[in-house]
């Protein structure tokens, strides 16, 4: 059979159609292995295991879909031992089967430093010394001095009541008591700007402008991602030096946390009227009758 005559007879059409069904069929094989290969189709909800304990997550269900993987330890104070502290991937996502989970847990224990040396340091420079060693300030106490001028000085450091000095060993996470000096403990600072701050960026701003911490709130869910700064007492715009603040803290994923924040703008604005107001009378009462 000539090639023209086989190119026009239904063989050729027929094992034509059949290399292209052939195809097809051989398309859709890779196809379904591919699939079954990555697991396309099988994807689950990775769960929030943030503030769990490690051992309690292992035992979750759920998670004998993935895999947990510890990839950095904290001390942080007050939380214990064995709490998951930050997970990736977040929660809610999707995630295939046999998922790595990467994890940051607390620690017991710190890890041990020296101790700073922030004796003749400025307040703020002290602070900054005590943070970057992994340390927490406890109470500033001020005293008045003739010697010093605008600049706040440390003049001792102390750890549980005793003075400690540069170069001990000391473990990450305890707090340092700061006796400074002053030229006047009726001198008033700036409260700083804290609103939005986590918990810590609030401390250290605090401490910075001769401010110490006082008691906290907890509203809602805390972790150290979401927990948020929303108010504080009192809501001064310039408070004495020294002065304890309260930290009302909100998870800011809360409709409470905006609702707070708006509320405190307003109280903001009529505590800072009412200050001009008793500046004004007070210089009033200082101006000499002629």
């Amino acid at each position: 059979m000539a090639l023209k005559d086989f190119l026009k007879s239904k063989l050729f059409f027929k094992h034509l159609l059949l290399i292209i069904l052939s195809f097809f069929v051989l398309l859709i094989l890779i196809n379904l292995a591919l699939k079954l290969y990555t697991r396309h189709g099988k994807e689950y909800i990775v769960p929030e295991i943030v503030n769990k304990n490690i051992d309690q997550v292992r035992e979750m269900p759920e998670m004998s879909l993935f895999e947990i993987v510890v990839m950095d330890s904290l001390y942080k104070e007050d939380v214990p031992a064995g709490t998951i502290l930050t997970q990736d991937p977040s929660p809610e996502s999707l995630a295939k089967k046999g998922r790595k989970i990467y994890i940051t847990i607390a620690t017991k224990n710190g890890d041990i430093v020296q101790m700073a040396n922030c004796n003749d340091m400025g307040l703020k420079s002290a602070v900054q010394a005590l943070v970057d060693r992994g340390l927490k300030v406890g109470t500033i106490l001020f005293r008045s001095s003739e010697d010093v001028g605008g600049t706040p000085i440390v003049v001792e450091q102390r750890y549980k009541g005793q003075t400690i000095r540069p170069g001990t060993d000391i473990q990450t996470g305890e707090r340092i008591d700061l006796i400074v000096e002053v030229a006047s403990t009726s001198d008033f600072v700036a409260v700083p700007n804290i609103l939005g701050y986590c918990e810590a960026d609030a401390e250290i701003a605090l401490w910075k402008a001769g401010l110490n911490v006082g008691k906290k709130n907890y509203v809602g869910d805390v972790d150290q991602t979401h927990t948020r700064v929303a108010s504080y007492e009192p809501a001064n715009t310039r408070v004495c030096i020294g002065t304890s603040i309260n930290l009302n803290l909100y998870n800011n994923t809360s409709r409470k946390y905006e609702k707070e924040l708006e509320r405190f703008h307003k109280q903001l604005e009529e505590n800072a009227v009412q200050e001009q107001i008793e500046n004004i009378e007070g210089l009033e009462d200082e101006t000499p009758e002629e």
